[in-house]
């Protein structure tokens, strides 16, 4: 049953036939909702105008589960300003959702969080902080989650002087000191990630975990939003070089 209004964000949205977009919603009530919005290509109601990314919406759809209509649509609130790197780091968070979140499936949680990140960064707040809690309670919500606190042979918790490796669908382990390879990670690091004490060294850590786990499930397709980040950061460090 779909209940009669969602609450939600525009995630994507692409042409489909002549006056239409096939839109692509996160919403608190549903997680991931497609559906289409017809007839609003070539006019400029209202409609077009609140389907952009990161303007809270309150919607109703209806219809087939496999392509649903796009129905009332309303802003409750203001489009979030977002720039430069704060941007790009709202775009991945919004591809990374397209991408792997399965179709009308509540997240609540990180719904939630999706909102918290959307305001830090509009905020200007630190990205790195932003991005790594979201990755980790998305791969938590998708069950791809994993205990950074014990060791997943022995039950042993982490120890913070002891360096560990990272097995994708079972957790850490215990590693001696003659593994190399970006695959080791120091109990300290690992223990700071599972309590979101944002270090330098656990900021690296969170990545390189994350990017581990989620590389398997975003497949070869490259993320346009990293791509967009990388050439924009590239760019910039040119210019201070020149400068």
């Amino acid at each position: 049953m779909v209940p009669e209004q969602l609450t939600g964000f525009l995630l994507h949205r692409r042409s489909y036939r002549e006056t239409s977009y096939l839109t692509d919603l996160f919403t608190l009530e549903l997680g991931k909702v497609s559906a289409v919005a017809r007839g609003v290509r070539g006019n400029k109601g209202d409609k077009k105008s609140l389907l952009q990314s990161f303007q809270p919406l309150l919607l109703s759809i209806s219809g087939k589960h496999e392509l649903r209509n796009l129905n009332q649509l309303e802003p409750t609130g203001s489009m979030l300003k977002l720039v430069g790197h704060q941007l790009f780091s709202a775009m991945y968070l919004n591809e990374l959702l397209n991408r792997l979140l399965p179709k009308e499936v509540p997240h609540p949680e990180l719904f939630q969080c999706y909102q918290q990140s959307l305001r830090w960064l509009a905020n200007d707040g630190d990205i790195e902080p932003c991005l790594r809690q979201f990755e980790l309670l998305l791969l938590d919500d998708m069950g791809y989650g994993f205990d950074l606190t014990h060791d997943y042979e022995n039950g042993q918790p982490v120890e913070a002087d002891v360096d560990y490796c990272l097995v994708l669908e079972n957790g850490i382990k215990r590693i001696d000191n003659l593994a190399q390879g970006s695959n080791r990670f120091s109990g300290e690091a690992l223990l700071q990630v599972s309590h979101h004490v944002w270090t330098p060294n656990s900021l690296q850590c969170a990545k390189r975990i994350t990017r581990m786990a989620l590389s398997p499930l975003l497949g070869h397709k490259p993320l346009k939003s990293r791509e967009l980040f990388q050439q924009t950061w590239s760019a910039g460090n040119k210019i201070g070089n020149v400068k």
